[in-house]
């Protein structure tokens, strides 16, 4: 979860990722650098070399299909998932 509370990111942002006390805060510094660089440059593009990097995929390909199933999961998957919770209810 890398919604930590901000005086824990403070703490981390001054004193390194070292400084790690839990997996949220190790969440909060990975995190960050992806929002950093997708606030550098917000595109389809960044995305698929995010992606890429981060999942160690070897071609274009096999990132490219990966994204495409992520997007079909969250925007058709998901939404029967939630049609389904309102009809049964949720799991908690």
């Amino acid at each position: 979860m890398p919604f930590i509370p901000p005086q824990q990111r403070l703490r981390i942002d001054m004193e390194g990722k070292s400084r790690c006390q839990s997996v949220g805060d190790l969440c909060y510094v990975e995190y960050k650098k992806l929002m950093e660089d997708w606030k550098k440059e917000p595109r389809w593009t960044t995305a698929h070399n995010i992606t890429k990097e981060f999942a160690n995929f070897e071609s274009d390909i096999d990132v490219a299909r990966f994204l495409a199933y992520m997007v079909w999961f969250n925007i058709h998957v998901m939404n029967y998932e939630k049609e389904k919770i309102k009809e049964n209810g949720d799991i908690l």
